[in-house]
């Protein structure tokens, strides 16, 4: 690959500038190659000075690297992570939580959903940045951490170019902040997974709530009948004692009105019956 001379595209003012943080313009790609970035930054440049509110940027990343870089950071984007040009890859790479793709499932109305963490990212990055390059487009949805544990969602819709004789790949995207939409749609999962746990829970009492009063009614009889002296009787006081706990228990789940989990074991969550319902029903109240 030739070096070329970067002045020779109008891009020394580029290239000089403090905030040009990329590797194409002042390494060793081709002059087509050089030329193109040049022309991409004075118009991401340009775009910028409008004050429109859109995050852009242009990425790169060479041949198999994993890792990218970026040869414009729109000044929204310095805004939103608070650092330098050169900081942003790395920076914005240790805020991310995770990265969701929606996929439209042919012209069925059904949407699925690929949702990646952090730690699951980095050990696909590589197979992402081909899906991108041989698609043409990345089409995501980042939940990121901020400063003081804030956190928003910014979609990533960006066109992938391909420059197979300097085996390096360009990102020419726009970052747009749907932190209210997509706080709406996990309102709504929430909604769902409350509704089908309500759901469950009603199906749970009203199988159980016969058995139980059965069980109370005869143990109860049995009680009557015996003295307090009988061998049997403080078994069967522990009886009605269980299953009056037990109806506890339903009378709680009748009344789950929102959705709390709690630690059960390492890595595990369980509902919390406790704080999720507003009641505590006794059998035979």
């Amino acid at each position: 690959m030739g070096s070329g001379s970067v002045e020779t595209y109008d891009a020394s003012g580029v290239v000089n500038d403090r905030d040009y943080c990329g590797r194409i313009l002042k390494g060793d790609y081709s002059k087509e190659l050089k030329k193109r970035v040049a022309e991409y930054i004075t118009c991401y440049r340009l775009f910028d000075k409008t004050g429109n509110p859109s995050i852009i940027y242009i990425s790169a990343w060479e041949g198999d690297e994993k890792e990218i870089w970026y040869e414009f950071v729109g000044r929204r984007f310095l805004e939103l992570l608070r650092c330098k040009p050169f900081e942003v890859a790395r920076i914005f790479r240790d805020c991310i939580l995770d990265r969701r793709v929606y996929k439209y499932m042919g012209e069925a109305v059904d949407i699925e959903k690929e949702v990646r963490s952090r730690r699951q990212l980095d050990s696909v990055r590589k197979e992402l940045r081909e899906d991108d390059k041989r698609e043409g487009i990345t089409d995501a949805v980042y939940k990121i951490s901020l400063e003081k544990g804030s956190v928003i969602w910014l979609k990533d819709l960006a066109v992938v170019e391909t420059h197979e004789k300097d085996g390096v790949h360009l990102s020419l995207g726009c970052l747009t902040i749907v932190t209210k939409e997509m706080r709406a749609e996990e309102e709504r999962v929430e909604r769902e997974r409350l509704q089908v746990l309500l759901e469950m829970a009603g199906a749970v009492c009203h199988e159980m709530n016969q058995p139980l009063q059965g069980v109370y009614g005869y143990s109860q009889s049995l009680l009557m009948d015996m003295s307090k002296d009988d061998p049997q009787y403080a078994k069967i006081k522990k009886i009605i004692e269980l299953t009056i706990r037990m109806g506890e228990i339903t009378g709680k789940l009748r009344g789950i009105t929102k959705y709390e989990t709690k630690d059960y074991v390492q890595g595990v969550k369980i509902v919390d019956i406790d704080k999720s319902s507003n009641k505590s029903i006794l059998i035979g109240s």
